[in-house]
């Protein structure tokens, strides 16, 4: 009888934590797209990249474009982020997600008040080009 109880109990212990260990829902890309200079931003956007290698500055005409969509939620908090178009340059993609995750805003007000949104926030970069 005991053995038994103590096994119920475990069975009991692992289904709580296993809906424990389930994520949440995320939240959908709102339909609402608007451009970065829409949003009001309480930090900057700085981006770290390092100095361009030899090998990436081969015309000093070419630029890199990494656009990065950004789930803001109606209280202006960073849900989630991704790259919608790569720079073909790892470096510089990641460079702008890791940048994202500083940034705070006001919340965007739409004609019913505060709304969650989908940010475009492209991003380029002078002297780099992809690598060969």
């Amino acid at each position: 009888m005991q053995h038994r109880f103590r096994h119920l109990l475990l069975v009991a212990t692992l289904a709580v934590l296993a809906g424990c260990a389930s994520a949440p829902p995320e939240a959908p890309w709102p339909d609402q797209q608007i451009d970065i200079t829409q949003m009001r931003t309480s930090t900057p956007w700085r981006v770290k990249v390092p100095t361009p290698a030899p090998d990436l500055v081969r015309d000093r005409s070419r630029t890199s474009t990494v656009i990065v969509e950004i789930l803001v939620d109606a209280d202006g908090k960073v849900l989630r982020k991704r790259v919608a178009q790569s720079s073909q340059n790892p470096v510089l993609d990641e460079a702008c997600l890791l940048a994202v995750n500083d940034m705070q805003f006001a919340p965007y007000r739409g004609v019913g008040g505060a709304e969650a949104v989908t940010v475009i926030a492209p991003m380029t970069f002078p002297f780099y080009d992809r690598p060969r």
